[in-house]
């Protein structure tokens, strides 16, 4: 994403450059549609040294209908449709309409992903509490065991990475692992939480992209600007954010750039073909 900034932001957020709080370096993000800006992402999206593509951690924030599964789910289908990108989703939610728009089969077993490389690994079930936490557990561990493989060159996006993390000991060691050294096995990992606060400090410091949408809790305003730097920066322009329309802003500081951001195209169920990688197709 090479597009020229603007030179000057609105007159009332500029920043003082006297105080050490700030950025000194610090530029207003530009406003894109995801139309002209989405595009640009993917092409980008683990592609930030073009004659050596690695994988590209990424976490996205946002409270119960900020938009984080629509944008979330839009990416990966337009990184499929570009660049065949096989991608599981590992759901833990009760329902969730969204995912529905993707298209993609809802599986629950390693022998359904292994014939599906775009799916949604949706383990459902109609216990309640602590069984089905430790459901949960169980069918979760087990894919991201069977996934780990070298040259795996797959996404593996969670939709509440909260939640799985909170499921056990040995659920949190995985997950840790996967933002650790998942890159090394050619793995992605997108992770999805209501508040960056709580999280495992990998999401953060591992992630290469980051997404956030306007918190609607105020005194989450301070930590969430901080995902983007100096908050006395930030905090204007999270405050600028349009939520009706669902404004996000998305960074990423390998590419020192970030942009104002909102999906303005729907979503359309798109059926993934089933060019199963030949590693997938042998996996025990």
């Amino acid at each position: 994403m090479t597009v020229q900034r603007e030179d000057t932001e609105p007159e009332a957020q500029r920043a003082v450059t006297s105080d050490w709080r700030r950025d000194p370096g610090f530029t207003w993000p530009e406003r894109r549609p995801w139309s002209e800006l989405g595009p640009d992402f993917i092409a980008a999206w683990g592609l930030a040294d073009p004659s050596d593509p690695q994988p590209e951690h990424m976490e996205i924030v946002g409270q119960n209908g900020s938009g984080k599964s629509y944008l979330m789910c839009t990416m990966l289908q337009e990184r499929m449709k570009r660049r065949k990108t096989g991608a599981v989703i590992i759901c833990t939610k009760r329902a969730d309409r969204v995912f529905e728009k993707l298209g993609w089969p809802v599986v629950d077993s390693w022998e359904e992903v292994r014939q599906e490389p775009n799916c949604l690994f949706w383990p459902q079930t109609s216990l309640t509490g602590l069984r089905r936490r430790e459901y949960h557990e169980m069918k979760i561990n087990d894919l991201l065991g069977r996934l780990w493989r070298p040259d795996a060159n797959s996404i593996v996006a969670f939709d509440e990475i909260g939640y799985v993390e909170s499921l056990s000991g040995e659920t949190k060691a995985n997950v840790q692992m996967y933002w650790r050294e998942g890159r090394s096995l050619g793995i992605t990992v997108v992770g999805m939480k209501q508040r960056p606060q709580g999280a495992l400090r990998d999401m953060h410091s591992e992630t290469y992209w980051t997404a956030a949408f306007k918190p609607k809790d105020r005194a989450d305003l301070e930590r969430w600007a901080e995902l983007f730097g100096a908050k006395r920066d930030w905090m204007p322009v999270f405050d600028s954010l349009n939520r009706q329309r669902r404004e996000f802003i998305i960074a990423n500081p390998v590419h020192e750039e970030a942009y104002i951001s909102w999906v303005d195209v729907p979503l359309q169920p798109v059926k993934p073909k089933r060019d199963t990688p030949r590693w997938w197709r042998a996996g025990g």
